[in-house]
This record gives structure tokens, sequence and C-alpha cells, in this order.
């Protein structure tokens, strides 16, 4: 949707028995400037780590896919694990927590939605051509490596600005480095049970290096608060504000309240 106030922005909401799914022109726009930037500025990390034959274009086309495949089912989320009804369900219980732990069960649900497209639907052939690979172990590493890094583009993009340090329930959307967290957690957590792939990259330095690399397309003065927002959540306020919204993910995603 082209908009006036050059707002990048997905929203999705119903109307009698029709469900919508709006992503406004900037925000797609951002997507591909952001996809382009990362592999202009990494490019050692993207041939020799990430896709070795493909063509910087064929990669940010990825990049640009897979981002917009997230963002997409994210909102697809929100319709069909029931957010927008009046009475959603558990909201009795999850009392103030339950948009935000909304917003991330969105995430793990859109995620689940787009790694089978990718690995084993329509997404793969297509993903082969843009890597230019058909190494089925080949494929498999670059297109994990290439959601993770489409992930954490999307989520820093949304992170960079003006942010609130301290969070609190009140909030619609969760702190932008809980969901970082919760995305990886996601990934692994349908690698392991799901796609049978290696999770190594959870602790060998790969997530740090993809995040490095989408942080780095902003400038300093972006993310002057980044640090302390990411303080904060290991403060025992922090940890206390995490531990609620916790609950409310494990509510949402299994019926019931973790000890």
């Amino acid at each position: 949707m082209r908009v006036n106030n050059g707002i990048a922005a997905a929203h999705t909401f119903e109307a009698v028995e029709w469900g919508f799914i709006v992503m406004t022109q900037p925000m797609f726009d951002e997507m591909l400037r952001l996809s382009r930037l990362v592999v202009a500025k990494n490019a050692a990390l993207i041939s020799l780590q990430i896709a070795p034959s493909a063509s910087a274009e064929e990669i940010a086309q990825l990049l640009l896919l897979m981002q917009f495949c997230f963002v997409s089912a994210h909102e697809y989320s929100h319709l069909v694990r029931q957010h927008l009804e009046d009475y959603p369900p558990h909201a009795d219980v999850l009392g103030a927590v339950l948009s935000q732990a909304q917003e991330i069960d969105a995430d793990g649900y859109g995620i689940y939605h787009d790694l089978p497209y990718f690995f084993s639907g329509a997404g793969r052939p297509l993903a082969s051509r843009l890597l230019n690979t058909s190494s089925s172990k080949s494929l498999d590493s670059s297109i994990l490596s290439c959601f993770l890094l489409a992930g954490m583009i999307q989520f820093c993009a949304r992170w960079a600005g003006k942010i609130q340090i301290e969070s609190d329930l009140s909030t619609e959307h969760p702190p932008l480095p809980l969901r970082i967290n919760y995305m990886t957690l996601f990934v692994e957590m349908w690698c392991r049970e799901v796609g049978g792939l290696p999770t190594t990259w959870m602790t060998d330095g790969t997530l740090r290096n993809y995040f490095s690399a989408a942080a780095g397309l902003f400038q300093p003065e972006m993310k002057t608060a980044w640090d302390q927002q990411i303080a904060w959540l290991k403060s025992p306020n922090g940890e206390n504000y995490c531990a609620e919204i916790r609950k409310g993910i494990d509510r949402l995603r299994t019926g019931k309240i973790e000890p």
C-alpha cells in the first residue's frame, strides 16, 4: 500500500468474514535497500559463509523475499491465532501481558510457517536458483543463514531510532532484543524438532556475526539506546519483566503457564 507519511509498517485487520494483511510501500522499499546494503557491506561474510556462487543482487533478492515472508507470516499468524478477536484466547488469564505475548507468538508461528516453505516447499527451488547451488546440504545451510540474517535485518530496522529503555507490559510490542532472542530460539526449535538440521550456529558465533552485519547497516546515532535497553533487560526489573512475558508465551503456545 502506498502511503504519504513514509512510515514502514505492516498491519492486519478483519472486515466481516475477510482478513487483510497490509504492508506499506516504504517498508518494502526499506527491505530491498537494506538487503542490498548488507550484501555490499559484508562481501566476505556473504561469499565465504553463505553463498559463494551467487551474485550480490541474487542474494539481496532472497533476503528481500525472506523478510517479506516473515512479516506477512507474522501478520497472518495474528489472524489464524485469533489474536484479533474481541475475546482472544487466554485474555482473561494473561491480562496486561497479552498483547506482547501475542506478538512473540505470531513471530514463532510465522517462522514455523516460513521455514517449511523454504526448506521443502515452493521456496526451495527459488532459493536454489538465487543462491546458485543444487547441493542439498549446501542449500540447507545457505537457506538457514539467509533466513537468520533476514530476521536480524528486519528486527534491527524496527529497533533503529527512538526507543524506550525500560519496558512495561502496557506497551503493544515487546523490546526488539527480546524478539530477536525468541526468533533464534524458534528457528533452533524448528531445526531440531522438525527440520533435522544442525543447531551449532546457536553457540559458535554465527548469530553474533549476523547480528553485527545487520546492526552495522544503521548509523551510530540511531543505536545510542541499544546498550542501555539490553542492560535494563538484564537488570532485576528487566528479568522480572522477561519472566512475565515468558509465562504469557507459554500460555499461548501450550495452553498452560509453566512454573
